[in-house]
This record gives structure tokens, sequence and C-alpha cells, in this order.
């Protein structure tokens, strides 16, 4: 039985910052709304967003500071992103179960909370952020994508990661489209 109606079948998973730039600590939007070039090509190519919660908006406020991994790396923020992990596998697992292919997760480059592939380190500062040295990426996942990671193995579900990053539009779009079209016939 197919319960696709018009329905495309397809969805995937992207960072909440793609779908609305607003949520990105202040002076780090690149664009004035949303990432358009993401949802044009997922237009284009019929495939469904999902966002995913932004948990540096949710645990930290609106007028945070930027931040780095060794900051998120804790146990209270770990134990938050495990929650927002657990919810965000029942919306996959809902939509698995009912034929609906979900094609991936796209995450951010660099992001603490976010990053799949390269996260942001400040090596070793701490104290007065405006004495900070400024972060570099290092090899590694974000603490959200890691917990969200685990928490999808541990259902037994395994999907596809890519990250999306600012600095390179259109190496980003290009991972995405490839992504995308692997998925064209379902």
């Amino acid at each position: 039985m197919s319960l696709r109606n018009a329905r495309g079948g397809r969805v995937i998973i992207v960072a909440h910052c793609l779908l609305n730039q607003n949520s990105r600590v202040f002076g780090a939007a690149k664009q004035t709304a949303l990432v358009k070039e993401v949802v044009e090509l997922a237009y284009s190519k019929e495939v469904g967003l999902l966002q995913m919660p932004c948990p540096e908006l949710l645990y930290a406020g609106y007028r945070r500071f930027w931040s780095v991994k060794e900051q998120c790396d804790n146990p209270n923020y770990r134990r938050f992103c495990r929650k927002l992990s657990k919810q965000l596998a029942d919306y996959i697992e809902e939509y698995l179960k009912n034929h609906v292919k979900v094609v991936g997760i796209v995450g951010i480059a660099g992001s603490p909370s976010c990053g799949v592939l390269t996260t942001a380190s400040s090596s070793e500062w701490m104290g007065d952020p405006g004495k900070a040295s400024s972060s570099t990426r290092v090899q590694g996942r974000g603490v959200f994508i890691n917990e969200l990671v685990k928490e999808l193995e541990a259902r037994g579900i395994k999907l596809e990661l890519v990250e999306y990053d600012y600095r390179d539009f259109s190496k980003s779009l290009e991972l995405l489209s490839k992504l995308l079209d692997k998925y064209l016939e379902v």
C-alpha cells in the first residue's frame, strides 16, 4: 500500500540554520533569511526538508556568544543534545516505518554542535572571550551530531551525513546534489 499520494516520499534532515539564518550566533549569518540555494535544490529534486533543532539556540539562547567544541563538550550539554536526538530520531523512525526515504543528514562544517566532519576547536583558551584567540577547524563531529548518530545507531538506523560549508557554497551544493541524486528513484 502506498501512502504517498502526491507526496514525493523523500526527505532530508538539515541543520536548523540552513532554513533559518536568524538562529546563527550574532555576526555569523551568511544570508538574510535562509540558504535559498539549499531550499531550491531540495525543491528541484522533490525532496522534503526536515529542520533539525538548533541545540545552541535552545540551550544558550539568542544572545549567546560563539562557542567551540570544548565549551559544548560537557555532561549537561551532551544530555541536552541526547534529548533532542531522541526526538529527531523519532521523526526519522516514523518516516522510515512508513516507507518515506530519509536521504541523509546535512550538518554544518566547523560547528561545535552540528559539524559532521569538522568542528571548531579553541585549543587551550578559556576565560575572557575578548582575549580568546581565534578558533580553528579540526577533524571530528560536533556534540549534537555525535549524539544523534549514537541514537540512530542504537535504533539500527544508518544514514549518510554530509557537511554544508558556509565558506564554500558551491562545493557544498554539489555534495548535497550528489546525495539527493542517489535517491531520485524511490
